[in-house]
């Protein structure tokens, strides 16, 4: 299903955006290659929910209230009050359907490791999120990876053995030998170990730190 998203040409410039925040409307900008930039305004509920699903990785349709088409774009950036978590404005990057970009996709761990069921170890996720190149149409929502065979300390899955969606490369500057997550091993078992030591036997001191 398309991820769509309504907006209104924007004439409010300046510190008078304030007011438009003020009655939760959010201000907006879209720009992109070969693409006439252009100030817009939404809703701050509907943008929170989209955004929600949407992320910086899903292709949305845009449709400017006065035109005729849907803009696809993707959201490029998003600023953030730091202190009431609201969001401020705004920027859409309108994309060619046509031409390969690049973008950061989400990993999502799925299954469960042996090792961590086992307290042998616990997993380090290393790399939260992969970028890719591809069409538009073609952006996954998420990566997922397997740890159902993670077993040992030490055992992990590496980008090479990532499972990409047909039509989707890692960039070409990213090593393939990067582990995107490993098992660890675990600090409860080894608070486990000295809480099992026998009494009056001191558990192995730590060197010395400068």
């Amino acid at each position: 299903m398309d991820l769509a998203l309504d907006v209104e040409p924007r004439t409010v410039m300046g510190p008078h955006v304030a007011d438009l925040r003020r009655a939760g409307t959010i201000p907006a900008v879209l720009y992109g290659h070969r693409v006439e930039p252009c100030a817009l305004q939404m809703s701050r509920r509907t943008f929170d929910r989209l955004y929600q699903r949407a992320g910086r990785a899903r292709l949305v349709q845009i449709q400017v209230a006065g035109e005729r088409r849907r803009r696809p774009v993707l959201i490029r950036e998003v600023q953030v009050d730091p202190r009431s978590a609201r969001v401020l404005h705004v920027d859409f990057f309108e994309v060619d359907l046509a031409e390969r970009l690049t973008v950061n996709v989400p990993v999502v761990l799925t299954g469960e490791s042996p090792a961590v069921r086992l307290n042998l170890g616990e997993l380090l996720q290393v790399m939260h999120a992969v970028s890719v190149t591809c069409l538009p149409g073609a952006i996954p929502a998420r990566l997922e990876v397997d740890v159902s065979h993670l077993a040992a300390v030490d055992d992990g899955v590496r980008l090479q053995e990532l499972g990409l969606p047909e039509g989707v490369e890692l960039l070409g500057t990213v090593d393939a030998e990067e582990l995107i997550v490993k098992v660890a091993a675990s600090r409860v078992s080894a608070e486990l170990e000295e809480e099992a030591a026998p009494a009056g036997v001191p558990a192995e001191a730590s060197p010395p730190t400068a």
